[in-house]
């Protein structure tokens, strides 16, 4: 074997190829060796030379950030110098159709505004271009007039079968036999005017009425039953419907 090994070496040194010795026979390879112990991680190794600094970068973009609390108000400045007088402005003429429509929003605002009124009540009775409207208040013809002003109205006088009628039904929803009507002759005796010191344009006067029965006569009510009017003193108290048509 040692013999073997000489010659392959001087083959190697020389550059030419020797055979093997003819007679030589390849040994018997041995056992496997044991195992070597495990390398050492690189956890061990010692930390690298810091690199160089490189250079510096774009600038971000700026993003606002959300806006802070109001702060508190701060004191008031001082008063400003008084401003010179404007200059007035020419009247701007209308054209006849935006009269008209202003005219409408204004009568449409008027309705409204006495739907408003009447549907405040808690009876109340559409009749023609008004209503009649109560809250069950039965007093005094002077007592009838201040509540039904003070509603925004007046007390009630039909100015025509129609609203005669709806009085009547006004009436009957109170489940009341007499009420209240304004007309009156306070200011002339055997006058009865409309509370404004117009006359009646609308009379329904029962017969023989009014007649100023014992002197003391002087306002007016109407019958449920008949629907007729008659004169009485003033400081009875029957049902108080008032009327609101504006």
């Amino acid at each position: 074997m040692a013999l073997y090994l000489a010659v392959l070496l001087l083959s190697l040194i020389g550059g030419a190829h020797t055979e093997a010795p003819p007679n030589c026979l390849a040994g018997v390879p041995g056992n496997p060796g044991h195992n070597g112990h495990n390398g050492r991680d690189g956890k061990d190794g010692s930390e690298g030379v810091p690199g160089l600094k490189g250079d510096r970068g774009e600038p971000g973009v700026p993003v606002p950030g959300p806006p802070g609390k109001m702060g508190p108000a701060g004191p008031p400045g001082l008063k400003g110098e008084k401003g010179e007088m404007g200059t007035p402005v020419e009247s701007v003429k209308t054209d006849p159709l935006t009269k008209s429509l202003q005219a409408d929003v204004q009568t449409l605002r008027s309705r409204l505004s006495l739907i408003e009124k009447a549907t405040s009540f808690r009876i109340f009775r559409k009749v023609g271009m008004k209503y009649y409207v109560s809250e069950g208040w039965e007093d005094t013809f002077d007592s009838g007039r201040e509540l039904c002003r003070n509603a925004g109205g007046d007390l009630a006088l039909p100015k025509s079968e129609e609203e005669n009628k709806g009085l009547v039904k006004m009436l009957s929803d109170l489940k009341g036999t007499m009420g209240w009507i304004r007309a009156n002759d306070m200011t002339t005796e055997g006058t009865f005017l409309d509370g404004y010191g117009g006359r009646l344009s609308f009379k329904k006067w029962k017969q023989g009425e009014p007649n100023n029965y014992g002197g003391a006569e002087d306002c007016g009510m109407i019958q449920k039953e008949t629907g007729l009017w008659n004169d009485v003193s003033c400081d009875r108290k029957y049902h108080i419907v008032c009327e609101i048509d504006k």
